[in-house]
């Protein structure tokens, strides 16, 4: 993270931006090829923001997934980070000499970040609650009986991190949200479908049994052919079936990009145009998710086709030509 974003976004305390510039270091950590090429299509002052979002995300979730640890592990840990953030004195809490482990550190400086980051820009504690007690379902979710399940789990980990990206892009109008969110549960659903294998590595299939019924399919049947990689008649149904789920989503979320401050238009407007890419690459294999490995290489293949480095231009001309509104100084 650049000194000239810090300072754009307002953040002078030292603690502070060393707080902000740890949450750029733990993504890089990730490997994310999305992290660093959807940051720079945001004005400089949002960029913080930004990655403290996803830094928050990011390590609660690793709390919750962490190979090394028994469920019963995981939920502690996560409870007890959980439980700081939200309870007793700022100053008490976010101490690094508190940490116990590199892990703990991590907590602590990103926790400060985010801390800063919903303070600034309005972010609501209810909503941060929302988010954090949904994602702590993966700990025992293996499955959801109907759409309506998931879509409550959706507005969970996808709906409410997304109104926050919208709140840091300044919506110009009160139905961005809507668009927003319905472009986080479009998304949500394509990983859903391309990450099949992965999810059930981990005992979990995220598309509803109802759903698989209205195919043909059982568990045990979806779990035969995802372990064979064959894409079965069913299977190559109810894919379809999910996928026309997803363009609608995708249709609703359309003119997002549009609805929020012209510096910062280019992030929802990538990231619709890189998952609407993402979903013709798989109707155009007929719906095979066996057949290439779509998850995490949209924005490879974005950046090899020049579509980022296109959308980095426009996104410059538009923080120059508009003013960014000024944050809090900190």
């Amino acid at each position: 993270m650049h000194a000239r974003e810090l300072i754009a976004a307002g953040i002078h305390d030292g603690r502070l931006a060393e707080s902000y510039r740890h949450c750029g270091s733990f993504l890089a950590r990730k490997n994310s090829a999305a992290y660093p090429l959807a940051r720079i299509l945001l004005p400089p002052g949002k960029r913080p923001g930004y990655d403290a979002m996803l830094a928050f995300c990011g390590y609660a979730d690793n709390l919750l997934d962490d190979p090394g640890k028994s469920i019963r592990e995981r939920g502690e840990a996560y409870d007890k980070f959980v439980t700081d953030f939200f309870c007793g004195d700022e100053k008490s809490i976010f101490h690094e000499d508190k940490a116990d482990a590199p892990e703990d550190r991590d907590g602590i400086l990103i926790s400060r970040a985010f801390r800063h980051f919903i303070g600034t820009w309005g972010i609501t504690q209810e909503s941060v609650r929302d988010f954090l007690l949904t994602i702590r379902g993966d700990l025992f979710i293996t499955g959801f009986q109907t759409y309506g399940d998931l879509h409550r789990y959706m507005e969970g980990v996808s709906g409410v991190p997304t109104r926050w990206v919208n709140t840091l892009l300044e919506p110009q109008r009160d139905d961005a949200a809507h668009m927003a969110t319905s472009l986080g549960y479009g998304l949500y659903l394509l990983d859903f479908l391309t990450d099949l294998q992965e999810d059930l590595e981990l005992g979990r299939v995220y598309l509803p049994v109802e759903d698989l019924h209205r195919c043909e399919l059982d568990r045990a049947g979806l779990e035969q052919a995802v372990r064979a990689a064959t894409m079965t008649e069913p299977l190559r149904a109810l894919v379809r079936f999910e996928a026309e789920r997803v363009r609608r989503h995708f249709d609703e979320a359309e003119d997002w990009w549009r609805h929020v401050h012209p510096s910062s238009r280019e992030l929802p407007r990538q990231y619709l145009a890189l998952g609407r890419q993402t979903l013709r690459q798989l109707l155009r294999a007929d719906c095979d998710v066996f057949h290439q490995r779509l998850s995490g290489r949209v924005w490879g293949a974005a950046w090899a086709h020049g579509t980022t480095g296109l959308s980095y231009l426009r996104a410059r001309r538009d923080q120059r030509k508009y003013q960014v509104r000024p944050l809090v100084t900190a």
